[in-house]
């Protein structure tokens, strides 16, 4: 049988070395008991503080209008099922350092007396990485704010919960205006019923992103209802218990019409490369053909396998193996000089099915910004007609 000395014993050794730092005061606030853990954990021994007031370890912080005391009896009164739920308090230790604390307390009746029964834990390194993860999220969202694609966040129906800047910019919406709004608000009527069905198969993929111009053209409308293309790239979270989906998009108007003028400046080369009347082609500094135009390609037997090939290597049409090595020597040999920066031009005999045709050659050095050789230009006008 277990005597109430025992049990007195017992249960008083378990508070006592209990990890949690645990105090006892009287219901105005003087502290009658304090455990090994609360000595430790704030410096003070249980003679310090016995018959001392509970804000000598918790004092009341600038900015709060009840004390702790007032906390503490409001909180000892809530119903019992919120009883388990932590203040959060700024202890003071012995040395006079502040420590983030969380603080439970309950009214209990010990030895026919009314007592707040108080425990207390550190609460730094929870404070601490709340603090750090606060700044990381305050830093991210101002980096997301003002980076230069429009970034947009929506939950599992698709509704907005992030509109940053450069979105507010390119759709002409400000983000009070489409928060809790479909996202399909952005888009032409005709892609919204694709988007709705590619968003939810995407949902239920494994992939985390994707770009979204991977199935055809994408685009938005602005808040005046004019289009523009745009790509846009899309990640998914499902840390919690709703996935959401992050959009990173890009107007890329401008970049379309560079690609048009680029397409037609292409275009107008092609006419006039393809067209003119001299053979003219595209080498590398070693001599390999990279561009040949339909001229030079008729000076040749073969014009279907000539890209990649050296110059002097060419199947040229009539050529005797005599003149062949005559003439592969000499193109070498002007090929080095060009690609060494030197402007070279002679005349050289090519056998033609009418007959023997002059052709004036000329190999001209291409450099680039920083003046070295990148490119050489060949080029053979027919002169048999001049030079007779």
């Amino acid at each position: 049988m277990v005597t109430n000395t025992f049990a007195d014993d017992f249960f008083c050794a378990v508070i006592e070395h209990l990890p949690e730092a645990v105090i006892v005061s009287t219901l105005e606030g003087q502290i009658v008991y304090v455990n090994l853990s609360l000595e430790k954990l704030l410096g003070y021994s249980a003679r310090d503080l016995k018959g001392k007031p509970i804000s000598t370890l918790v004092p009341q912080q600038p900015g709060r209008r009840a004390d702790p005391m007032k906390w503490l009896t409001r909180w000892a009164g809530e119903p019992q099922d919120t009883q388990s739920r932590f203040l959060d308090l700024i202890g003071r230790t012995k040395e006079g350092r502040a420590m983030p604390v969380d603080v439970r307390v309950s009214e209990t009746s010990l030895s026919g007396e009314r007592r707040f029964l108080i425990t207390v834990r550190d609460n730094s390194a929870q404070r601490d990485a709340m603090v750090r993860n606060k700044e990381a999220h305050l830093l991210m969202s101002r980096i997301l704010a003002v980076a230069p694609d429009a970034i947009i966040s929506v939950d599992g129906a698709q509704k907005i919960i992030f509109f940053n800047l450069t979105a507010e910019k390119m759709f002409g919406y400000s983000a009070e205006e489409v928060m809790g709004e479909r996202l399909e608000m952005l888009m032409p009527e005709r892609f919204r019923k694709r988007h709705h069905l590619e968003v939810g198969a995407f949902a239920s993929s494994k992939h985390p992103s994707r770009f979204m111009n991977e199935r055809g053209v994408v685009a938005g409308v602005r808040k005046d209802g004019r289009e523009f293309p745009i790509e846009a790239t899309i990640t998914k979270l499902t840390g919690g218990a709703h996935p959401t989906f992050t959009a990173h998009i890009r107007d890329v108007t401008e970049r379309k019409v560079r690609d048009a003028a680029f397409d037609e400046t292409q275009r107008r080369f092609r006419a006039i490369f393809d067209h003119a009347f001299e053979a003219i082609g595209l080498l590398d500094r070693e001599g390999m053909v990279i561009e040949i135009n339909r001229a030079g390609r008729a000076l040749t037997e073969d014009d279907d396998d000539l890209i990649g090939r050296p110059l002097w290597d060419l199947p040229w049409v009539g050529r005797g193996d005599a003149v062949d090595d005559e003439g592969r020597t000499q193109l070498q040999d002007a090929v080095r000089r060009a690609a060494a920066g030197e402007a070279v031009r002679y005349t050289v005999e090519v056998q033609q099915p009418s007959g023997v045709v002059q052709i004036d050659l000329s190999l001209t050095p291409v450099r680039d910004e920083e003046g070295r050789v990148v490119y050489i230009i060949p080029e053979g006008r027919d002169v048999t007609t001049v030079l007779s």
